[in-house]
């Protein structure tokens, strides 16, 4: 309900991107082509008048037939769209349109040549990253990129309702754009077979921890909580709203609210003990025995199939399978077995890990290369199930669209 009086206290921002897309599909998709046609140049000035203008102060457009490449051809309608006075924010969502469009081309021509084969996909998605971040910026300007890419970075951050200074602002923009490198740098090293997996997770996760540190450091230990979701207020508000389709009654509520505060509390406490070593087993056998046992409370409040219902209803691959179902030549029951035999893999992969680890803590040697082969080939198997039951196409669909989880090649 909040979201959609948001929405209808701006009537003439809606208007104004309704003009803009309508505008941006007409420039871009007909390019060069559309400027030199011959009813293009037979139409007049005279003609042109009586045209209901887009902005007020349209500004004169130049041709733009001999701008060669497509950065050329972007950083041409910036300019123009931004002398009517378009802001940076829309700016920036014509110009990732145009760049998404070209990507979707290029990342389904190269999926029919891998075969859906995960480290040139991987590749694939570092290359659009970087090359995302280098177009916005050729596009936008340095001042206009930064405004736009600071915005994302931040609301990656999850700052919640906090208030944050110029300089506090300028800060954690360059603490998350280093944690952005880094990860970039350690994707690079994999996929040169530099590093492998397991050394990527366990670098990544102590890059993470780092970060978490220093935004910590530099916003105060309360002021960080906060941002994180972790006060009262903000706490409650986000459990409800995960909670509204399955709408709880009141003492439900309450009781949740209570457990996913006593999680929060003791996730926090395990974050200080393990801060030295993000990686540890021990910590991460403790907070999904956290997770567990908040999973095993918000069964007991809300009933078994209640219960269900919610996690198919926050699984982001569930919720495409949804979305997505006609498109994928899928229907309930197809949806219901992929769903639980995702369950069943990923709940199998950490029973074995489990077992592994608790072997190690009493002293075993684990050979830890023959338990990820033995994982790698139970993904194939798993894999291979999924193909025959959906058939090849609607497969390739869905993994290209990260319904499966089969890429991630598990480590203790």
């Amino acid at each position: 309900m909040g979201f959609m009086s948001r929405e209808f206290r701006h009537p003439a921002s809606l208007v104004l991107n309704v003009i803009l897309v309508v505008m941006v599909v007409v420039m871009v998709l007909h390019k060069s082509e559309r400027a030199s046609a011959p009813s293009a140049r037979e139409v007049s000035p005279e003609k042109m008048t009586n045209e209901k203008p887009v902005f007020t102060n349209q500004p004169k457009l130049t041709r733009y037939t001999n701008l060669a490449s497509a950065s050329d051809r972007r950083r041409w309608l910036v300019d123009q769209l931004r002398a009517a006075g378009v802001p940076n924010n829309v700016l920036a969502r014509v110009v990732l349109s145009d760049l998404e469009e070209g990507w979707q081309k290029r990342f389904e021509e190269s999926a029919e040549k891998s075969r859906g084969d995960a480290d040139t996909m991987a590749a694939q998605q570092q290359e659009q990253e970087k090359d995302e971040d280098a177009e916005m910026r050729a596009a936008l300007g340095e001042e206009g990129y930064k405004q736009w890419d600071q915005g994302k970075m931040l609301q990656e951050v999850n700052l919640g309702k906090i208030q944050l200074t110029a300089s506090e602002t300028n800060a954690l923009y360059d603490l998350k754009k280093k944690l952005q490198q880094r990860h970039w740098d350690l994707e690079q090293a994999r996929l040169k077979g530099e590093i492998d997996d397991a050394e990527v997770n366990d670098a990544y996760d102590k890059a993470y921890s780092e970060f978490n540190q220093q935004a910590k450091a530099l916003l105060g230990d309360e002021r960080y909580a906060e941002s994180q979701g972790l006060d009262a207020g903000t706490a409650a508000a986000s459990l409800r709203q995960d909670l509204a389709k399955v709408n709880p009654s009141d003492p439900q509520f309450q009781d949740l609210l209570k457990a996913q505060q006593q999680l929060n509390d003791r996730r926090s406490e395990l974050d200080k003990q393990f801060q030295d070593d993000p990686t540890s087993a021990d910590y991460a056998e403790q907070i999904k025995a956290l997770d567990e046992a908040r999973d095993q409370q918000y069964q007991s409040v809300l009933g078994t199939n209640v219960f269900d219902a919610l996690q198919k209803e926050q699984d982001n691959g569930y919720s495409k399978m949804k979305k997505y179902e006609s498109t994928w030549g899928l229907d309930d029951n197809k949806i219901d077995y992929v769903y639980g035999s995702v369950k069943y893999y990923e709940k199998s992969v950490q029973d074995y890990q489990t077992q592994a680890r608790a072997l190690e803590a009493q002293g075993q040697k684990v050979d830890w290369d023959a338990v990820n082969k033995n994982l790698q080939q139970f993904a194939e198997q798993t894999r291979q199930a999924l193909q025959n039951y959906l058939g090849p196409d609607n497969y390739n669909k869905m993994q290209r669209n990260g319904v499966f989880p089969f890429n991630e090649v598990p480590h203790h």
